[in-house]
């Protein structure tokens, strides 16, 4: 009888290490995160940057929209280039129609039946920014053009640069072919210090008429 308090120790005892065990295990939960780990946001973002945490950049030469420069209000815009850009979206052509302001442009190519292109270029990074689309005209607006075109020897360019220097300077708002076969004109609306000026260049001797 003296004997029975020994399996009540012995219970005793096994309760006690089990509760060190789950003790031990829990504060071993507790420690600090594995200095070898990199923290979870850190591969995110560094990948998100292209691996050297600089932004993408746009250096021009890539398609697509958006004029991707940060330039709203270039300096100076070349004409030459912005017409050319339109006609190499076109696949060639004439020049019918320019319009915009800033670095946007839209420039309408006639095709040789006359069909129409559009195309929008920016000036300070050279290229076409969106388009090209077609530019649904009818039947008559086609044979019109297609005549003008013919007989056209002033380009768009040279209509631009002398519709502003014939009003003391400022800038191109649009630029329209116009007239007919026998004498096509160029209808520039130029933007000035003391308002907006309507001026007529001849399409074949490239003389610029101020209204």
């Amino acid at each position: 009888m003296s004997r029975r308090p020994a399996p009540v120790l012995t219970a005793s005892i096994v309760l006690a290490v089990g509760l060190a065990t789950t003790l031990a295990a829990c504060s071993g939960d507790d420690a600090g995160p594995d200095s070898s780990r990199s923290p979870s946001g850190a591969s995110s973002s560094s990948s998100a940057s292209g691996g050297d945490g600089a932004a993408p950049t746009d250096d021009g030469t890539a398609s697509g929209t958006g004029n991707g420069s940060g330039v709203d209000h270039p300096d100076h815009v070349d004409f030459d280039k912005v017409a050319a850009q339109g006609v190499a979206a076109a696949g060639g052509g004439t020049v019918v129609s320019i319009a915009g302001s800033g670095d946007s442009w839209t420039v309408v190519v006639a095709g040789p039946d006359g069909s129409q292109t559009q195309s929008v270029v920016s000036a300070t990074l050279d290229r076409v920014t969106s388009g090209p689309f077609p530019k649904q005209v009818d039947a008559a607006t086609q044979a019109a053009t297609t005549a003008r075109a013919a007989a056209l020897q002033t380009t768009a360019a040279s209509a631009v640069a002398a519709a502003t220097a014939a009003v003391g300077g400022g800038e191109l708002a649009s630029l329209v072919l116009d007239g007919t076969a026998a004498a096509p004109t160029w209808s520039a609306t130029v933007t000035t210090a003391d308002g907006t000026r309507s001026v007529s260049v001849d399409g074949i001797t490239g003389v610029a008429t101020p209204a």
